[in-house]
């Protein structure tokens, strides 16, 4: 068991990989009542084209599936559902699937150590037969009726389908009823087999807990279970333009006010580790800067009627792209735009803001962790995206310079944007 001690924050997180190549993450906090754990496999909706394990080629499968094999794995051969058993333990079990991950956790004050060989034990045996699967579509198809209808959750997907001309994080996460239908128990396994394997995957526990207890306990778990050795997962590579799909687009939704989004296509650097967080550093505090609660930005915008709500921004960053995505309730919808691209363009940066928004992210860096949830979920987090645990977080921030800020500012390119503009449907 290997010590990653926290650089400046006098904490430390322990980290074992096991033989079969899962990472096993512990971050214990004493006196927490709170205790769970993060069990998290490297894929997500946007792997839609690899090799499966123990097959020659690439191959296509149907969007929506990593979302639909999540849904699937809460089914046990037994018919003892995975929520009835986590209820007994007092505890809350769950799980999600988004553009990189699919991630399954619990959370309890009791029964730590049964919950997680519970958690470890249901994700790790699948159970999938043409009839569940088939029950399956109707539950996922009565999904998407609801996500259709939330506007929000609709402009924020359809977004990233304007903005992505190939890279599959345009496809929505759900997926849709064509491609729904076209799941079979034999593609899951497939896409289990190659993806849900031990060295694929990340767990991550947190609490008032015994470390050495949990990750042997875990040990004892994965020496119990077979696993075929695998070296690789091969999958399809996309070369991304740097310039949008759609521009324009406007659709009618049941919507009382207009709303517009923006979003800004840069095309960046393939990066990994620290320099990649350090391009997600150059970001938030670019939009924060601009954009945030200490500027006049949105109240000017509201004081000139130029909005009706505030405005919400929120940002990816996938491959060698970043997505920068605005949205407000409009009153003028030509003006709001015209706001967004003259604020994210100017070249004058405040240096006294861009220092007191490195204090802040340095004070919330000690401040999270006060609570183990957050630092769980930093640590799957990290290793997904920079392929570690950063443990000199504290340092990035501080040694961070207004130069250095403004030098990687003047590179992105906000030329390349598009727009979705949403009113109301005629009755």
């Amino acid at each position: 068991m290997n010590k990653i001690v926290m650089s400046n924050l006098d904490e430390v997180i322990y980290h074992e990989k096991l033989n079969n190549g899962l990472n096993v993450y512990v971050y214990k906090k004493t006196g927490f009542a709170k205790k769970g754990a993060y069990f998290v496999t490297n894929y997500g909706s946007s792997v839609n084209e690899f090799k499966p394990i123990g097959e020659d080629k690439i191959v296509t499968f149907p969007k929506g599936i990593a979302h639909f094999l999540e849904h699937k794995l809460f089914e046990s051969e037994d018919n003892e559902k995975v929520f009835e058993k986590f209820k007994k333990y007092g505890a809350e079990v769950n799980a999600y699937t988004n553009h990189i991950i699919t991630n399954y956790y619990f959370s309890t004050v009791n029964n730590f150590y049964e919950c997680l060989e519970e958690l470890v034990d249901f994700v790790q045996k699948p159970y999938f037969t043409d009839q569940n699967v088939e029950k399956e579509k109707g539950i996922i198809n009565q999904e998407i009726n609801m996500t259709d209808d939330n506007v929000d959750m609709y402009m924020y997907e359809e977004m990233f389908d304007l903005v992505l001309k190939s890279n599959p994080n345009k496809y929505r996460t759900i997926g849709d009823k064509k491609n729904v239908s076209q799941i079979t128990k034999e593609d899951l396994y497939r896409c289990y087999n190659t993806f849900y394997h031990p060295s694929n995957m990340i767990l991550v526990m947190y609490g008032d807990i015994d470390e050495r207890k949990a990750i042997d306990l875990v040990k004892k778990n994965q020496n119990n279970k077979k696993f075929s050795k695998i070296d690789s997962i091969e999958v399809k590579k996309y070369d991304e333009p740097e310039e949008v799909n759609q521009k324009y687009k406007h659709v009618l939704k049941n919507v009382s006010h207009p709303k517009v989004s923006v979003a800004y296509k840069l095309k960046v650097p393939k990066l990994t580790g620290e320099e990649r967080f350090k391009k997600i550093l150059l970001v938030d505090l670019l939009i924060d800067i601009k954009f945030g609660s200490l500027t006049s930005f949105e109240k000017d915008l509201m004081k000139k009627e130029i909005i009706k709500t505030g405005v919400s921004w929120s940002y990816s960053y996938f491959d060698d792209i970043i997505l920068i995505i605005f949205e407000a309730d409009v009153s003028d919808k030509d003006a709001f735009i015209k706001a967004i691209d003259d604020k994210i363009k100017e070249t004058v940066i405040d240096k006294e803001a861009f220092e007191l928004d490195k204090k802040v992210l340095m004070t919330g860096v000690v401040k999270s962790f006060e609570d183990p949830v957050v630092v769980a979920n930093v640590i799957h987090n990290n290793v997904v995206k920079y392929g570690k645990v950063i443990n000199n977080v504290y340092d990035i921030y501080e040694n961070y310079n207004f130069k250095e800020f403004t030098d990687e500012f003047k590179k992105l390119n906000f030329d390349n944007k598009s727009i979705l503009y949403v009113t109301k449907k005629e009755d």
